[in-house]
């Protein structure tokens, strides 16, 4: 396994994934530093509107990241005609187990990444909210749950096609249902896995105050069930997965 596992991060440096995840991490700043703070009001309140607008922005970004990832990953192959030579040299056991695992690996590289902004946009803006420790590592927590399921969710769908237009689309029409239903009535979210984000997120806007004209966030529940779920649906991605590479014919 490790030696598969070295041979797909070889491919990686070649394709250069390292820059990709980079990339995402340099767009997440500039574009939550957009939205910077002014008034020491916000700066109170800072840290709650990012981990408020930071599921929102995962809602947006991450399917097609994660799409990405995905296609980037199996295209080589796809492209090089090289899968029939590949399980001669290799178990597809072998082979699927490096590429799930350096998948996963970047995609928690992402999620590390993500997590590293919000700190130092509060360091840089300088945020005078006390830094919400137990909500920031549920929310990291929630947010590689989400990838990893909508990972494996694109790899399957690579596998079954042989080509990354498929997950692509499906990564940008994700983004794009999973952005209209963070708008609509929260049940609707449940039944948009692109959206996971927006329902685990355990911030929310309180009742706009018409006296001091302030936003204020609060916190609500811990949505465990839900985390559940999508941990579980992420197995069921990886199971299909394996099984379609398994029985796959050549």
């Amino acid at each position: 396994m490790l030696q598969a596992l070295h041979a797909e991060w070889q491919k990686a440096r070649r394709r250069h994934d390292l820059v990709l995840c980079l990339t995402f991490a340099v767009i997440l700043y500039l574009w939550l530093g957009s939205t910077a703070p002014t008034g020491q009001d916000e700066l109170a309140n800072a840290y709650s509107a990012l981990l408020f607008a930071l599921p929102v922005l995962n809602a947006i970004l991450m399917p097609i990241v994660m799409a990405l990832i995905a296609s980037r990953l199996w295209d080589m192959e796809v492209k090089g005609s090289t899968t029939k030579l590949l399980y001669t040299l290799q178990s597809r056991r072998s082979l699927f187990a490096g590429k799930a695992l350096l998948g996963t690996g970047e995609v928690l590289l992402m999620v590390t990444l993500e997590m590293a902004v919000s700190i130092l946009l509060g360091r840089v803006q300088g945020y005078t909210e006390a830094f919400p420790a137990e909500p920031f590592v549920y929310t990291g927590i929630c947010t590689l749950a989400v990838d990893v399921m909508l990972f494996f969710s694109e790899l399957l769908l690579m596998l079954i096609f042989d080509n990354p237009l498929p997950a692509l689309c499906v990564g940008i029409v994700g983004a794009l249902i999973g952005l209209f239903s963070a708008f609509m009535p929260p049940l609707v979210s449940y039944f948009v896995p692109w959206a996971y984000f927006v329902p685990l997120s355990c911030y929310e806007i309180a009742p706009w105050d018409q006296a001091t004209h302030t936003v204020t966030y609060g916190l609500r529940p811990y949505n465990w069930g839900l985390l559940a779920f999508t941990v579980v649906l992420a197995a069921a991605l990886f199971a299909a997965a394996w099984r379609m590479m398994r029985d796959k014919e050549v």
